[in-house]
């Protein structure tokens, strides 16, 4: 569900009845056309961006206890040209959207080189790799469960197929602390079976890969934070579709006929230079027309589920109550008596920053890697969050209206400005959902 929704418009539709569900008796041609019409509003997508940007609102500062090879390592972090401040958001985006990612700290392949000083000449040095949760199979810890033993990474590999073409072999990679093997699905005859196509040993005495939790349940076990959103985003658009072809009908008078025989009168053609005629003296033309009364209603379901949205992202920049599990990393970060989800969440991106650092200082044979500082905006400040409690006090007293409790929560910054508050502050009746694909 998650994968369609961040695939945006095109793969909601590709996902046909999973997510659109075909009505009891709607024929095929009716259901695939108003499947062809809906429009996917992406409040989930829009949101994960927002609250990754928060958090990296601004660049991360590496501390001076880094060292200037990891820093210069930084400038290019997975030999592609992805600087820190690139690579660590998306995999932010990635946590957020799906509960867990991983970095994997890489080191190409050294075979036949013998001293430091090649190794420097021929530009080997540890590089990153961003996973996504689907491509870590399983991970193996050690019995106290602080130890990664084993980790299986599912990856792809584009190899040559005759003299010039090229195919896609399935590949999983298997780790282990200095040691790794890659196995491959190959086809045998009939049947296919998995043949280890390269292994080697490494000089990392642990297992590189980070995870970068979104809600941690356990180790390497993770829920999507944003999951309660996904499914009113999915929500929406099955609604969304339903408003949208109820106006399509409305929008269609139907010509309708009483005493029209078909065996003994005229043809009916509609067109401004002909007219209408029938034998029988009390026959009439006429159009019947739908009076739309649910259309509003669907309306109102629509701003509701808008509303409840942008509350579910706000959610995570609302301060919460520390309990006594509080860790001192965290009383440090945090205020004087409150943090929020998305400030807890930042904590976690410091420490998997930190130890890729870590792992690349290894790498090179360094005792430290140095630590980062974010600079981002956790939460709302505590007289903003104040304001928008008693906000939310007076809404649900029936003092004032969501739409205007929203619009308050743009103008402190605590939703995206591309949210459209004067939109939901419109309160005439003859206002409809916003029917264009709202900016990323």
């Amino acid at each position: 569900m998650i994968d369609a929704l961040l695939g945006g418009t095109r793969s909601m539709r590709e996902s046909g009845t999973a997510y659109l569900p075909q009505h009891q008796a709607e024929e095929r041609e009716d259901y695939d056309y108003r499947l062809s019409r809906a429009i996917l509003h992406n409040y989930f997508k829009g949101t994960v961006r927002h609250l990754a940007g928060k958090i990296f609102a601004k660049e991360p500062v590496l501390q001076n206890d880094v060292p200037p090879q990891i820093r210069e390592f930084c400038e290019d972090l997975d030999m592609q040209g992805s600087h820190l401040a690139i690579m660590a958001p998306d995999a932010l985006r990635g946590s957020l959207s799906k509960g867990i990612h991983y970095l994997l700290v890489e080191y190409p392949r050294t075979d036949g080189i013998r001293t430091l000083a090649d190794e420097r000449a021929s530009g080997a040095r540890p590089y990153v790799v961003s996973l996504p949760a689907e491509s870590v199979i399983g991970v193996r810890l050690s019995p106290d469960g602080r130890t990664i033993i084993q980790a299986r990474i599912r990856e792809n590999a584009t190899v040559p197929d005759g003299a010039y073409g090229e195919t896609t072999a399935e590949r999983v990679r298997v780790l282990s602390p200095g040691a790794y093997e890659v196995w491959e699905r190959v086809r045998k005859g009939q049947t296919e079976e998995w043949a280890m196509v390269e292994n080697g040993t490494t000089s990392l005495p642990r297992v590189p890969l980070v995870p970068l939790y979104g809600e941690r349940t356990g180790a390497f076990l993770c829920r999507p934070p944003l999951l309660d959103l996904a499914y009113m985003n999915v929500a929406y658009w099955q609604d969304y579709s339903d408003y949208a072809n109820a106006i399509t009908v409305a929008s269609f008078p139907i010509l309708a006929a009483s005493g029209w025989k078909p065996e003994e009168d005229p043809k009916v053609v509609l067109s401004p230079f002909r007219f209408l005629s029938m034998t029988d003296p009390g026959g009439k033309f006429y159009y019947l027309e739908h009076a739309g009364t649910a259309i509003n209603a669907g309306r109102t379901r629509l701003q509701d589920l808008k509303v409840d949205m942008a509350m579910e992202g706000l959610q995570f920049q609302m301060p919460r109550a520390t309990g006594s599990d509080v860790t001192a990393t965290e009383s440090e970060i945090s205020n004087a008596n409150s943090t929020s989800d998305l400030r807890r969440m930042s904590i976690g991106v410091k420490d998997a920053l930190e130890n890729v650092l870590q792992i690349m200082a290894e790498w090179i044979g360094l005792k430290d890697g140095g630590s980062i500082q974010l600079q981002g905006a956790f939460s709302m400040p505590g007289e903003s969050a104040e304001d928008i409690k008693s906000l939310m006090q007076m809404q649900m007293g029936g003092i004032i209206t969501k739409k205007t409790l929203l619009a308050e929560a743009v103008r402190r910054g605590l939703l995206p400005e591309e949210f459209d508050a004067e939109a939901e502050l419109e309160m005439v009746d003859s206002e409809g959902p916003d029917l264009t694909e709202p900016a990323a």
